[in-house]
């Protein structure tokens, strides 16, 4: 079994629980940690000890700074993972940097969301071909 990490960083609890359920039905190996508040997350990922395979960004709450956090995690935290932002059209506009990103629109369906996690956490999908 593969095992893969997840940070999730949103508020919306009906992403925690879809995140949660989706990750769970593609692959026994995902493990998905939820963050309310970008600045725990922030923190979480200054600390040299934490690794996620994936990082999945809210740009929609209410406390982000969309462009600093980014900053945090692409160069303070070295992060090596995938980071793949969420949200509508008018918030990836806000990125200053947007380069290396993934998006995902934040009015997606279910059945949308596990189609585009299956990418990330299930091992027969074309990015471990």
């Amino acid at each position: 079994m593969i095992i893969k990490t997840c940070l999730l960083v949103t508020d919306d609890y009906d992403d925690h629980q879809a995140f949660s359920e989706a990750a769970s039905e593609i692959s026994e190996g995902a493990i998905v940690l939820i963050i309310l508040e970008s600045q725990k997350a922030r923190h979480l990922l200054k600390t040299k000890s934490n690794f996620f395979d994936y990082i999945f960004l809210d740009l929609l709450m209410p406390d982000i700074r969309i462009n600093s956090f980014l900053k945090v995690i692409q160069q303070e935290a070295n992060a090596t993972g995938t980071i793949i932002v969420y949200g509508d059209e008018g918030s990836f506009t806000k990125i200053e940097n947007p380069s290396n990103l993934i998006y995902f629109k934040k009015d997606y369906k279910y059945s949308e969301l596990k189609d585009f996690l299956k990418k990330f956490f299930d091992p027969s999908s074309e990015l471990y071909q």
